[in-house]
This record gives C-alpha cells, sequence and structure tokens, in this order.
C-alpha cells in the first residue's frame, strides 16, 4: 500500500464532531418567553413580595397603630364611604356684658322625665308617642357684686372688725347637660312615623328639656343650696380679709 492510499484511508475514517445535544431537537432552536407575559409575571411577583412585606410590618405594630392602619385601607378601598361636609359659618357675636358673680355653690341634678301623648279612642300603635329621657343638669348659686357700693363695707372705729353687706344669693337657670343626657324611650305611632317622613319632630324632645329644666329648678329652690353659697361666700371672705389686719370679719346678706 503505497502513501498515498493510506493517507487517503486515514482522512476517510476520520470522525466528525457530533453535534450538540441529543436526537432530532438538537437543531431547534430555544424558544424565548414572551416580553408581555414576563412583565406580567414580574409584576405579580413584585406585588406579593410587597404585600408581604405590608403584612409583615403591620402586624408588628401596635393594634391601635394596626386598626388604624386596615381602617385607613378600608375607607380608600370602600366606595360607598360616608363623608361628613360642615358648611357652618363663622359664629355672630350677638351681645356681650360684664359679670361679676361669685359662684359660691353648685348643685348637679338628674331627673327622669316621661311624657305621654295619647289620642283619643285610638290605639297607641296607630296613633300618639312617649318619650323618657334622663336628663343631667347643674343649677349654680352666685352672689352679684355689680351693685356694691362703698357703703358696703364699714369698719369700725378700731379698725378691728370689717362688715360686709351683700343681697341674698341667687340661683341661675339651669344647665341641661346634652352629652350625659340621654333617651331611655321613644315610642311612636304609625301616623305619626309617618309624619316624620315629611318634618322632623323635635317637638316632644324640646318640651321633655324644658320640662327637665323646670323640675331641676324647683329642686334647687327646694334645697339648701343658698344656705351653702352663704356659708363659702362668707369663709372666702374671711380668708380674704383677715390678713389685712382685722381680728373679726361679719358678713351680712339682706
Amino acid at each position: 500500500m503505497t502513501g498515498t492510499e493510506v493517507e487517503t484511508e486515514q482522512t476517510g475514517s476520520r470522525t466528525e464532531p457530533a453535534p450538540s445535544g441529543n436526537g432530532p431537537t438538537a437543531d431547534r432552536p430555544r424558544r424565548r418567553m414572551p416580553a408581555g407575559l414576563a412583565g406580567v409575571l414580574g409584576f405579580l411577583l413584585g406585588a406579593a413580595v410587597t404585600a408581604g412585606l405590608v403584612a409583615g410590618a403591620v402586624f408588628t405594630l401596635r393594634d391601635d397603630f394596626r386598626d388604624a392602619i386596615w381602617r385607613t385601607l378600608v375607607d380608600n378601598l370602600n366606595p360607598f364611604t360616608t363623608g361628613e361636609v360642615d358648611r357652618s359659618e363663622t359664629p355672630v357675636l350677638v351681645s356681650m356684658k360684664d359679670l361679676a358673680r361669685f359662684v359660691a355653690a353648685e348643685a348637679q341634678y338628674e331627673v327622669l322625665v316621661d311624657l305621654e301623648n295619647d289620642v283619643r279612642y285610638v290605639p297607641s300603635w296607630l296613633a300618639g308617642e312617649r318619650i323618657v329621657l334622663a336628663v343631667n343638669g347643674s343649677v349654680d348659686a352666685y352672689v352679684d357684686f355689680r351693685d356694691l357700693d362703698e357703703d358696703a363695707i364699714e369698719i369700725s372705729d378700731d379698725g378691728t372688725t370689717v362688715t360686709v353687706t351683700l343681697p341674698e344669693p341667687e340661683l341661675a337657670e339651669p344647665r341641661i347637660d346634652l352629652d350625659a343626657s340621654r333617651a331611655l324611650t321613644e315610642d311612636r305611632g304609625l301616623v305619626d312615623r309617618v309624619g316624620d317622613l315629611f318634618a322632623s319632630d323635635t317637638d316632644a324632645r324640646q318640651e321633655a328639656l324644658a320640662t327637665a329644666q323646670d323640675r331641676i329648678s324647683d329642686a334647687a329652690a327646694g334645697s339648701d343650696l343658698d344656705e351653702r353659697a352663704r356659708a363659702n361666700t362668707t369663709s372666702t371672705l374671711e380668708a380674704m380679709l383677715s390678713p389685712l389686719g382685722y381680728d373679726q370679719v361679719v358678713v351680712e346678706f339682706g
């Protein structure tokens, strides 16, 4: 065998490099994920991670802060959230006056007002109303110093006694505490309820509050509130005038 034939034989038996991959899919091109789908998956993954971080932060906060954040999120997502619009105007000064009252005592009262308006020969479920209110109020006992003049104060010749003449204590108008007052029962007949659709009924409540105010005033007038006001006024003036060098302070009312 010549050298040329050997060289030719070796060349024919030379193996070609195997293609990458196995089987018939080795020559197929790789498929890539669509850009739109990749963007959606990335957004969902980011949203899930953000939600997890927010949830972890919320649960690590104190209960009150967590509840506040939760209410804020719910209110923002709720399309039926109610809101308040304040169209009130600036208060207008009507009058102003000077006072020289010494409030010497105060009494607190609670009265139960039970008013019922019946319609004759008509059952209560059809017509009529009943309202029961627990009304809280207070009454002040005061001494008015506005009309005092120089004659109201007398000093003895030896300068050891001072006499102060004051007007009798007065009782102020009862003040109703609407925040502390409450409605216990408010029953209305069918006819009255239909009437409320066209006009709100505040007359019954106003009447009940006026009744409570009158009863509190009567209770204060029958109490010893004025006597307590006299005693407190006397002790206050004694404490004020004694350091001025008076051995005796006399307070008279009338």
